[in-house]
């Protein structure tokens, strides 16, 4: 049986590596536009969850407490930036941000002239206290608290903690 001379087949052979190559080359850069344009809309989609959510509690407290004057209706909360802040993405932010929020709602309905004690009160609950988002572990720290036209607008830092260990040496999950 005679094989025919792969000379002859050399140019098809080329052209079909190099579309083959073209076709790979492509479909990468096109998952890495898409992948870009997802992390973007993900996003997006986190702030404004967040800020729906705010809006939401906003409109609650109002109607709750429409008829009382001098306390405190709604609480803000702010990530300082810098640090670990800016590093991690929207749905993380939102999600801390939230558990914040449930902490500090024992400050809403108070009177305004007595935040102070609250206010320590509340700073002394939270330092130190580790939040966890998945598997990652946070501490929010309490930096400035402020009542401006019965909002409580809280500035808060984030810093990431490091895998904690347990007695068997291995990381907790």
């Amino acid at each position: 049986m005679r094989i025919p001379p792969f000379e002859r087949f050399m140019r098809f052979t080329q052209g079909v590596g190099l579309v083959l190559a073209g076709m790979v080359i492509g479909a990468a850069v096109y998952h890495s536009l898409f992948q870009a344009q997802f992390d973007r809309a993900a996003n997006q989609i986190g702030r404004l969850e967040d800020q729906l959510n705010e809006r939401d509690s906003d409109l609650s407290k109002l109607n709750q407490f429409k008829e009382l004057h001098s306390v405190i209706k709604t609480v803000q909360i702010r990530f300082e930036d810098g640090g670990d802040a800016d590093s991690l993405d929207e749905p993380t932010k939102s999600r801390l941000k939230a558990l914040l929020h449930k902490d500090l709602l024992v400050l809403e309905g108070r009177s305004v002239y007595e935040i102070d004690r609250e206010s320590r009160l509340a700073r002394e609950l939270l330092a130190g206290k580790v939040y966890r988002d998945k598997d990652k572990s946070f501490t929010l720290e309490i930096k400035t608290a402020l009542v401006v036209d019965n909002k409580l607008q809280v500035w808060a830092s984030i810093r990431r903690r490091g895998p904690e260990l347990s007695s068997s040496g291995q990381p907790q999950g």
